[in-house]
């Protein structure tokens, strides 16, 4: 759980591209689709009796690939959904998961930020708009990364915009 201190507003929160969930679930649904297909083609073969019991055992076999398939989705999607940065009036909050039961939390002060690179690369990032966010501190984290957010020209913006109004108080 994050804790916000006093008077500190959230300004944006970002998350990875949709793009990333999508292009990182087309392997499990393809292999899910393969296994559904081949459950399917097992089920449907009409085998004398005697055989019978090998496709109930090849069927339940398939049916744990699918629930592995399954599980490996969702934790895809976990971490897709839990890795998330938050920019506030007075600092830059990372969180990511590690693994399915460690997190990362860091923040950094608008104040000990250096330097904001923005690294785009590709096609694929170049037509839908998102890529990297690098951000040089001089604090004991030396680079804070925002990992394939949208509009990351935008965050940068908003990022200096914050950091001058930070600079001013």
């Amino acid at each position: 759980m994050i804790k916000f201190r006093e008077n500190e507003k959230v300004l944006a929160i970002k998350r990875r591209h949709p793009a990333v969930l999508i292009i990182s679930l087309i392997p499990v649904t393809i292999f899910i689709l393969i296994v559904l297909a081949s459950m399917i083609l097992v089920y449907s073969i009409d085998i004398e009796v005697p055989i019978d019991n090998i496709k109930l055992i090849i069927l339940y076999i398939l049916s744990l690939f699918l629930l592995i398939l399954q599980q490996i989705a969702v934790v895809i999607f976990i971490n897709y959904y839990l890795d998330c940065w938050i920019i506030t009036n007075e600092r830059t909050i990372s969180t990511e998961l590690k693994t399915l039961f460690s997190r990362n939390v860091s923040s950094i002060s608008h104040d000990k930020i250096q330097d904001i690179t923005v690294e785009v690369k590709g096609f694929l990032q170049t037509f839908l708009k998102y890529g990297n966010l690098q951000i040089q501190t001089a604090g004991e984290f030396n680079k804070f990364i925002f990992k394939e957010i949208p509009e990351p020209y935008e965050t940068k913006e908003l990022l200096f915009k914050i950091q001058k109004e930070y600079d001013k108080k």
